[in-house]
């Protein structure tokens, strides 16, 4: 391997390139992790990776460094191979239990935390490794502390430690707004033959499709659709100088005299702008604001 390979490896955390531009693995981990944080939090979140590395030896017991560590006490099937929460995540999901703030638990004992740590790190097991295999397990696994389960990691295995942080960015599902200090995270460790194996099988389901595609047109179709863009659900707008706009002051009450309750505007973000799609009505639906649609969308 020459000098210049091996600092790209390096520097993108040691993955392979197979690996690391693999967007469908990425995409099916974060997906697992985000039903998995509905589950046990109740919000719905985007989870975001923080750090991606490959790691050997004892590398991996020591990246667990302040989080509550699970491994599988038979063994490990599948490519999971230990999973963790950090401190906060598991205030966070003791506190949701328990109908409390996380705040109140700042000062929870360290086993206590850790005992009911386990539940949610059953469920995250179990949803990581149906997605990655497409195959639902048959029950929950049984884990157990890390600290006590002796060696769990092999001197000759290569393994993939992936770090998500977990609705940290500050917005309205943000659970930093509750005064937590750090945002929650878990840590997930994949054995890296079997994630290669992953890979392959996910770029052989994409690839086959394309291959029988000659214009690409279906390919393109796909992948528009599958295309992410954000909606808004406009009650009023107004036009104002960038010297106007600069001018707002905290608690300055803007008048809204075209804004009607049974009249919002849904609007698409695109690359050229906000797009009008359809209409509706503000309305409420399970305790929660909602949108009725009154218009088919364009």
């Amino acid at each position: 391997m020459s000098s210049v390979l091996q600092k790209k490896i390096e520097a993108a955390g040691g993955l392979p390139p197979a690996v690391r531009l693999c967007d469908a693995l990425w995409a099916t981990l974060s997906s697992a992790i985000g039903h998995w944080a509905k589950d046990v939090y109740g919000l719905t979140i985007i989870p975001s990776i923080s750090s991606q590395k490959v790691l050997t030896g004892s590398q991996p017991a020591q990246s667990f460094e302040g989080s509550y560590a699970f491994v599988s006490v038979s063994e490990a099937v599948g490519p999971v191979v230990a999973v963790a929460i950090n401190s906060m995540g598991a205030r966070k999901y003791a506190a949701t239990r328990l109908r409390q703030d996380a705040s109140t638990l700042k000062s929870a004992p360290d086993l206590f935390l850790r005992l009911m740590s386990e539940h949610a790190a059953r469920g995250l097991w179990s949803r990581v490794v149906a997605s990655a295999t497409q195959q639902a397990t048959a029950s929950p696994p049984h884990l157990a502390d890390f600290s006590a389960s002796g060696d769990t990691f092999s001197q000759d295995i290569t393994y993939l430690s992936v770090v998500y942080t977990l609705g940290g960015d500050g917005g309205e599902d943000s659970w930093l707004m509750e005064g937590g200090d750090d945002a929650p995270e878990i840590q997930l460790v994949l054995k890296m033959e079997d994630v290669k194996k992953i890979v392959r099988t996910l770029q052989e389901s994409t690839e086959a499709p394309a291959s029988q595609d000659l214009s690409g047109r279906d390919v393109l179709r796909k992948r528009v659709r599958s295309t992410t863009v954000v909606l808004d659900a406009v009650l009023d707008s107004m036009s104002m100088t960038i010297g106007e706009c600069s001018r707002l002051e905290v608690g300055q009450v803007i008048a809204l005299p075209g804004a009607k309750m049974d009249k919002l505007v849904l609007s698409a973000d695109t690359v050229s702008g906000s797009l009008p799609i359809s209409q509706g009505e503000l309305g409420a639906w399970k305790g929660f604001r909602a949108l009725k649609l009154r218009l088919p969308v364009a």
